[in-house]
């Protein structure tokens, strides 16, 4: 990974972009500290195994919204 400060960013942006459309990392540094990361975009393959991954992770609680909503409905008539 790259490390830069903005005022160099400011003056290579177009390396600084070919730098990262070749798959590397871009740090932009500022006082001593990172205030930017730039990164390649994920690829779809990438993108949906993230997001697979992330589904998997959640964890319901209770019984599901629709049944939640049948049920209010119900109460609501009597």
């Amino acid at each position: 990974m790259s490390k830069i400060t903005v005022e160099e960013a400011s003056q290579n942006l177009q390396a600084i972009l070919e730098q990262v459309a070749k798959g590397e990392e871009v740090s932009l540094w500022q006082d001593g500290k990172v205030v930017a990361r730039l990164v390649p975009p994920l690829t779809k393959e990438e993108w949906l195994a993230k997001m697979d991954k992330f589904r998997a992770s959640i964890q319901v609680k209770g019984e599901p919204m629709s049944q939640t909503v049948i049920k209010l409905r119900q109460e609501e008539r009597y």
